[in-house]
């Protein structure tokens, strides 16, 4: 096992991240015909303002496709020192592409990105964490630094499962090859199962007893805590008008629980704080590690 530093061995880390999309780029809105000029995007303006509040850092990982539209955000994003990085083109999930298409349009997201931002963007996050082995090493080859589309909740549809033969554990969770780590996002085992306790859909949907019991679990031995959420789960705007193609379940799944995220957020963030959590983004823990 690698040793750590001096300085990171007595620390106990957290990353917020957020998957930098709008609402109709999920996974269950695929192929339907929404307006796409309603946007929730507010949602990311609703995230940094309480990562002010809080005085905490975030990693951003995000569309090629927003890219564009989102030039000045991110160029102020980039301005507070946050951590810009990588979720594709158009969200499109990578074990549908190809591999070598995949390779192609992986190296068009990054170098779109660092057009408009004009800084090297180093990591990447597969969209809904779709991501094998094959692809990850991709990733390595399209000169990314880091990915975090390791997901060990293996009951998701959507979710790959990738394969870190060879990797070093640096510590639970975080793994190297060469100079390329892989971050784990957290879930929390219980009997033979990993509950997932990472945000997103889970701090949305779950009620606070159960996310907070969760947590505290993990993190009586854990080191390292990793947060997912996205912009239409803390956007303000109402939910936009779903035809009848779109079933039930999906519109349930989609807006629930999405007024009480903010306050759940920040008591999450307050959790970690009173634990001792050090709060930093991909970038920086992978340069105190490597």
């Amino acid at each position: 096992m690698t040793q750590l530093s001096t300085e990171s061995v007595y620390k106990k880390y957290a990353i917020l991240s957020m998957d930098v999309e709008d609402w109709y780029h999920l996974d269950y809105f695929i192929n339907k015909n929404f307006d796409r000029s309603y946007s929730l995007l507010d949602g990311l303006d609703r995230y940094v303002e309480l990562l002010h509040d809080f005085q905490i850092p975030s990693s951003f990982f995000i569309l090629s496709d927003l890219a564009k539209t989102l030039q000045q955000k991110m160029l102020e994003l980039s301005s507070f020192g946050f951590d810009l990085a990588c979720h594709g083109d158009d969200h499109t999930r990578p074990l549908l592409i190809p591999s070598k298409e995949f390779y192609i349009r992986t190296v068009a997201a990054k170098n779109k990105l660092e057009d408009l931002i004009g800084i090297p963007v180093t990591g990447y996050r597969a969209s809904s964490f779709s991501l094998d082995r094959e692809r990850l090493d991709i990733i390595r080859k399209a000169n990314f630094l880091y990915d975090s589309s390791k997901n060990a909740f293996s009951d998701h549809p959507l979710y790959g499962d990738i394969d870190i033969s060879g990797f070093d554990t640096v510590v639970p969770n975080i793994y190297r090859l060469g100079n390329f780590f892989e971050f784990e996002v957290s879930t929390v085992k219980i009997a033979n199962t990993n509950i997932p306790i990472s945000g997103g859909g889970y701090l949305r949907i779950f009620p606070w007893w159960l996310t907070s019991n969760l947590i505290n679990r993990y993190i009586k031995s854990a080191s390292f805590y990793v947060l997912f959420i996205h912009p239409f789960e803390l956007s303000q705007r109402a939910v936009p008008y779903l035809d009848n193609t779109v079933s039930f379940s999906t519109r349930m799944r989609f807006g629930l629980g999405r007024s009480t995220t903010q306050i759940k957020l920040r008591k999450v963030i307050s959790l970690l704080k009173r634990e001792g959590f050090y709060f930093t983004t991909f970038s920086d823990l992978r340069e105190k590690l490597k």
